[in-house]
C-alpha cells in the first residue's frame, strides 16, 4: 500500500509515506495517530458484535502508540467505535491527557443525515447544519430540534419529528450495511470524514464536529462511556465539548444509547 501510494507522489503535495510495524523507529514524530485496527464488519453484523475481537487487538496497539508517540493525538476509527475509544483511553491510563483520545464517532453519521436532508430539499449539503449524537450505530440520536437549513430551523419549536424524519434517520443507520452488502466494506465516506478530522487536528482549526468522547456527567449520564457530542477539535484533540440543547425525548434517546453501550462494555471493562 505504501509503495503504491508513493509511486503516485508526483500528483500530490510533498509527504512522507512510510510502512512499518516498528513503532519506536518510525513513528516517534507523530502528531496524530488514526487507529483503525480490528476485524472487518460482516454484512448484517452489528458494530457491537465486534467488541471482543477488537478489544484484544487494541490492547496490542495503544501501549506502543502511547510509549513511542507520547505527544500524539489518537483518533479511534475501529468499530464498535465508542467502546473501542473507551477501551483505548483506559489502556492509555489516567496520566494521558483528557481529550487526546477520541473516536470518529457520529461525524460520518451527521454527514449522512445532512446529505439526505439536502438531497430531499434539492440544496447543497453545506446549507444544512445539524448533528447525530450518541452511539455510532443503531442507537444514534438525530437532534432534529437543532437542525437548520440556511439558518432556519427545520422543525418549528416544540414540534416532534414525523415518520419522514424517522425514516431518514433509519436510512442513516442502515447506510453502512447497504454499502457493505454491495461491495463488502466501506471506505470512501469514512476516509473523507477522517481526513476532515485530521485537518482540524493538524491545523488546530477548532472546528466543531460530533466525535466520541467521555460524556460521563453530561446530560445526566452516569456510565463511564464515550459517545458523540459536538466538540471543538484542535491540536490537542477535543478542546471543548459543546452542551447541545436537547428536547426531553432526545435526552431520553441519548440515555438509551448510553445504556446500550454500557450493557456491552461492562462485560469487558474490568479486564481492560
Amino acid at each position: 500500500e505504501a509503495k503504491d501510494l508513493e509511486q503516485g507522489s508526483a500528483f500530490h503535495q510533498n509527504v512522507r509515506i512510510l510502512a512499518s510495524d516498528e513503532y519506536v523507529r518510525n513513528f516517534g514524530f507523530l502528531s496524530l495517530h488514526v487507529a483503525n485496527p480490528g476485524a472487518a464488519q460482516k454484512p448484517g453484523e452489528s458494530r457491537l458484535n465486534l467488541v471482543e475481537r477488537n478489544v484484544a487487538i487494541m490492547k496490542s496497539i495503544i501501549p506502543n502508540v502511547v510509549k513511542f508517540s507520547p505527544n500524539a493525538v489518537i483518533c479511534i476509527v475501529a468499530n464498535p467505535c465508542d467502546i473501542m475509544t473507551a477501551v483505548a483511553s483506559k489502556i492509555a491510563g489516567p496520566s494521558f491527557p483528557p481529550g487526546r483520545i477520541f473516536g470518529s464517532g457520529t461525524c460520518l453519521d451527521s454527514s449522512r443525515l445532512r446529505s439526505l436532508i439536502s438531497k430531499r430539499l434539492d440544496l447543497d449539503t453545506s446549507a444544512v447544519s445539524g448533528y447525530v449524537i450518541g452511539e455510532h450505530g443503531d442507537t444514534s440520536v438525530p437532534v432534529w430540534s437543532s437542525v437548520q437549513v440556511g439558518g432556519v430551523p427545520l422543525l418549528p419549536s416544540g414540534q416532534e419529528p414525523s415518520k419522514v424524519h424517522d425514516d431518514m434517520h433509519a436510512a442513516v443507520v442502515q447506510s453502512a450495511n447497504d454499502v457493505i452488502v454491495k461491495k463488502g466494506y466501506t471506505n470512501w465516506a469514512i476516509g473523507l470524514a477522517n481526513a476532515y478530522i485530521a485537518k482540524a487536528v493538524l491545523n488546530d482549526t477548532r472546528a466543531i464536529m460530533p466525535v466520541s468522547t467521555c460524556i460521563r456527567g453530561m446530560k445526566g449520564v452516569t456510565h463511564d462511556v464515550f459517545l458523540s457530542m459536538p466538540s471543538a477539535i484542535g491540536a490537542t484533540g477535543v478542546v471543548q465539548v459543546i452542551n447541545l440543547p436537547l428536547t426531553e425525548n432526545e435526552n431520553k434517546k441519548l440515555h438509551h444509547s448510553a445504556d446500550t453501550i454500557w450493557n456491552i462494555q461492562k462485560d469487558i471493562w474490568e479486564g481492560v
